[in-house]
């Protein structure tokens, strides 16, 4: 569509007086991209706060009908349209980006602080500033708002019950599906509302969960590890642990340092020590406890083994060198060789 953003408010500024036009610039950071409080504005003219309200509030009401011809009113309608087809609200820099797609001077000084005015002046969509929960919206009405912030808290509701198969990237599409269904959600418009609250996150892996998640959001060096071991099903060792971190966490100024994450490591139960340096997550199956131990716990769980045997369930748990395995089996304090080649642990 032939609509330019920056010739509709030049158009419409002309029909203000110079102070008016001075204020409305100021309060949308027209020329300057910076708004403008009532106060301070209030002080550039010598005036009081009120007096600026009153200025803003009559110009604005004077450009209003002017929002309904022409080139305007295109705009408007257009606006209007993808918001219903979104339904009825798009996170503000998100709709900025579509609409570079639609105009012709997506490159315009100020793009977003223009477009803000052109919408705030029509008066035909509403404005939600950025808070706790939601970025700031456009939206079309309270209806809209209410619908997208019930499926909202439903989805945070059903994702924190259903935690452990969401992240393991099970059931994710069931779980939309089952809180979309009672909103008569298409996904388009689900994952719309979702890009507008704060509650979601989307990690470097492409893992989806909640923001307060630590395996979906990480902040802390001990979250980086349990999420590049999460992503491994082989041990590492905590240097290449620290190099993985380094990698992944782009976005980071303060570097995983080797003895950093090593410390982190012994100190949280979530982590394995499984061999020289080398760590696991508990929860895939790693138990603590030096060669011995491990080999001692397997024949007490599954009974006299022969040395294949051993080596094919020890080898589930740890990265052991065949030889290590054997020379702890000679060790006649702990485990005794059976007639028939099997080993059993000598219990105390």
């Amino acid at each position: 569509m032939n609509i330019s953003v920056g010739k509709l408010v030049s158009q419409l500024l002309t029909n203000l007086d110079a102070r008016q036009r001075t204020v409305i610039e100021g309060r949308y950071g027209i020329k300057d991209g910076s708004p403008k409080t009532l106060a301070e504005i209030g002080e550039s003219m010598d005036v009081t706060r009120e007096r600026i309200r009153q200025i803003e509030a009559g110009a604005l009401q004077s450009l209003k009908p002017l929002m309904k011809k022409g080139e305007a009113a295109q705009l408007v309608d257009m606006v209007k349209t993808h918001l219903k087809n979104m339904g009825g609200l798009r996170r503000e820099d998100l709709l900025l980006a579509d609409l570079k797609l639609m105009v012709t001077d997506a490159n315009v000084a100020n793009f977003g602080n223009k477009v803000h005015f052109l919408l705030d002046v029509s008066g035909e969509m509403k404005f939600l500033p950025e808070d706790t929960n939601l970025f700031a919206i456009w939206y079309l009405a309270e209806e809209d708002r209410k619908k997208a912030q019930a499926f909202l808290s439903r989805l945070v509701k059903t994702m924190e019950g259903k935690r452990d198969k969401i992240v393991s990237h099970q059931n994710i599409d069931e779980v939309f599906a089952e809180v979309a269904k009672p909103h008569n959600l298409k996904d388009l418009i689900a994952l719309n509302y979702i890009s507008a609250s704060k509650h979601f996150h989307v990690n470097t892996f492409g893992d989806f969960g909640l923001a307060h998640w630590p395996e979906v959001n990480p902040k802390t060096v001990r979250d980086w590890a349990y999420l590049v071991l999460k992503k491994n099903t082989q041990p590492i060792h905590f240097a290449d642990i620290a190099d993985m971190i380094n990698k992944v966490r782009k976005d980071s100024k303060k570097a995983a340092h080797m003895q950093t994450v090593h410390n982190e490591l012994i100190k949280d139960e979530r982590f394995v020590l499984v061999g020289r340096g080398l760590y696991s997550l508990r929860e895939s199956g790693a138990m603590p406890g030096t060669a011995r131990e491990v080999m001692a716990r397997i024949l007490k769980d599954h009974g006299p083994l022969n040395p294949e045997e051993l080596l094919k369930l020890v080898s589930n748990e740890r990265l052991l060198k065949r030889n290590t395995v054997l020379i702890n089996l000679r060790n006649r304090k702990h485990f005794t060789r059976m007639d028939d080649g099997r080993y059993t642990v000598n219990l105390a």
